[in-house]
């Protein structure tokens, strides 16, 4: 009997076909399912693909909006019957966020699928941000201890990775170490000999164990960054998965695998110190990330919801200088502000409000427009495009007096000030291994 494989779509998925035909080379029939189709019977099914992509438009973070979507709760609950659910690259991010993967405890997410950092051996950094490039992955656990690795440990895969948050980090040390002892280090980046170097190229993300994919404790679900169904060479995987649900394998298990704890790590609302400047960019037409983040939240129960997201850029300066030369300067750069689509609120020394105009620069306002609802600033824990804006700034412009810039979105909530913490633990605005959310 040829197993059955729904292959999950969400808007802005754009890797079906290479999906569908990887699966039909290892002899599956696989069947599109669109995020918003309510009437497909998921029992019908062997197992599932997710495939990669920017779904809706990777807006908030990659994967965070689809994997609110209710029916992730329908894969939940087939994979729970032991069946197969494999995510590549958005795929991967959807997954993760889901608490599906590492998957040993249900309530929490437990890991994070960072933005890329390309280190030398160092440590040094090379580059950030997407990466696409042919790299080499191999299975350095028992093979068959997932559903997807039923292969010698030596067939190495020579496979694309194409992704700009594909790197796994927890900041739960035991976690990871769990992870090696649990065998849910399913791949792992590798040279083309398997020699598995922590640097740039071979690790092309800076992934903690240079981890390529990782499985959940049972080993029927896991999340890939790079693409095995974009080139014949991938193609052990979906044999694997085949062979799964045909049962020519059963899953091996070495002893004591622990299939459940709790998340070490603390996800809490910290308070925050101001810069002595703050700039607050609005858009002048609809913001689509903010619009979206709102109708997700709506979907999770929180009708009564207004959301307003503005991007916040946090600046230390001597105090000494003179903030509103600073912050004039600052704005005609260009760097934190295109003045033609967008609309800068400033705030100097937590007290004074500025608007900006082209021809006559900073205006003193006595509203404070930046600060409707109950708000909360989200950072990215290194700070890349903060650190990235400094170092043109230093480069290219001569304004003296910066000492560190931060960038990170503020989420303004109009809503019960109870439901409002509500809905940030929900983690829709925040990864905590890879973020800080702070009460503004």
């Amino acid at each position: 009997m040829t197993p059955k494989i729904g292959v999950i779509l969400f808007p802005g998925t754009n890797c079906e076909l290479e999906a569908l035909r990887a699966l039909e080379r290892s002899d599956m029939q696989p069947q599109l399912i669109r995020w918003n189709d309510t009437e497909t019977n998921y029992g019908i099914f062997d197992g599932f693909f997710i495939p990669g992509g920017f779904s809706y438009e990777d807006r908030g973070r990659s994967g965070i909006i689809a994997s609110k979507n209710p029916l992730l709760k329908k894969i939940k609950e087939e994979e729970a019957k032991g069946k197969p659910v494999l995510g590549v690259c958005n795929g991967a991010q959807i997954l993760l966020e889901a608490k599906l993967i590492p998957g040993l405890d249900p309530e929490h997410v437990e890991m994070s699928l960072a933005w890329n950092k390309r280190t030398d051996k160092e440590g040094n950094i090379l580059g950030t941000g997407f990466y696409n490039d042919w790299i080499y992955i191999r299975t350095n656990i028992t093979p068959g201890r997932c559903a997807f690795n039923n292969f010698a440990q030596n067939h190495i895969l020579r496979i694309p990775v194409a992704h700009a948050e594909g790197r796994f980090t927890s900041l739960d040390r035991e976690l990871v170490d769990l992870l090696e002892k649990n065998e849910q280090t399913a791949f792992q980046y590798c040279d083309k000999n398997g020699e598995i170097i922590n640097e740039f190229p071979t690790n092309p993300n800076g992934a903690v164990l240079n981890l390529a994919g990782v499985c959940n404790p049972e080993g029927n679900v896991m999340s890939l960054m790079p693409h095995p169904e974009r080139t014949e060479k991938g193609q052990a995987v979906f044999d694997s998965m085949r062979d799964y649900i045909g049962k020519t394998f059963s899953i091996t298990k070495k002893d004591n695998i622990v299939l459940s704890r709790k998340s070490k790590v603390k996800d809490e609302i910290k308070s925050y110190e101001h810069p002595n400047i703050e700039i607050f960019v609005d858009t002048v037409i609809t913001d689509n990330e903010e619009r979206t983040i709102e109708k997700a939240i709506h979907d999770m129960g929180f009708n009564d919801l207004r959301l307003k997201k503005l991007d916040y850029f946090g600046v230390y300066a001597d105090k000494s200088a003179n903030l509103e030369e600073i912050t004039q300067a600052l704005i005609n750069s260009g760097e934190i502000v295109n003045l033609a689509k967008e609309v800068p609120h400033i705030v100097i020394n937590s007290s004074e409000n500025y608007t900006f105009d082209k021809k006559y620069g900073l205006e003193k306002t006595d509203k404070a427009q930046q600060n409707k609802g109950i708000r909360f600033l989200a950072f990215e824990k290194e700070n890349t495009i903060g650190e990235s804006i400094m170092q043109t700034i230093k480069q290219h412009f001569s304004i003296e007096g910066i000492n560190k810039i931060t960038y990170g979105k503020q989420w303004n909530l109009q809503i019960n000030p109870d439901k409002a913490e509500e809905i940030v633990k929900t983690q829709i605005f925040h990864n905590p291994h890879a973020m800080d959310i702070f009460k503004a």
